[in-house]
């Protein structure tokens, strides 16, 4: 484990080590935020997401490819698999062979297609 892909959280007298290079995904829950490792472990932090997304630009977001996807989720670009703008629909596969689907607005998957893609590319 690289010591720069760590990201540090504290509150309360206590420390919230999350490791960038395991992220899968993470949701917003109100005030809280679930992050889902591709290793199939989740835990809860008592962080909104807007203050975790704050802190990615303290390190280097674009190494570890995660991108905030509208209101609810954070998402690793590099498990991402198929995007379904019909279904509203992004994939991601884990490292156990699942496949996880999330439901994201059509614009903000029409902009993400746009990202990856490149604006110029017609396919």
């Amino acid at each position: 484990m690289q010591q720069d892909s760590l990201l540090y959280l504290s509150a309360y007298d206590e420390l919230y080590v999350i490791d960038l290079d395991k992220v899968l995904y993470m949701q917003a829950d109100d005030h809280y935020t679930d992050v889902y490792y591709a290793s199939g472990t989740h835990f809860l932090l008592p962080f909104g997401l807007v203050k975790i997304e704050s802190r990615l630009t303290s390190v280097d977001s674009e190494r570890f490819r995660l991108m905030r996807l509208g209101r609810k989720y954070i998402v690793n670009l590099r498990r991402v698999f198929r995007i379904n703008t019909v279904k509203e629909s992004i994939f991601l596969s884990d490292d156990l062979g699942n496949n996880i689907s999330l439901h994201i607005s059509k614009p903000v998957l029409r902009g993400l297609i746009d990202s990856m893609k490149g604006k110029d590319d017609e396919n």
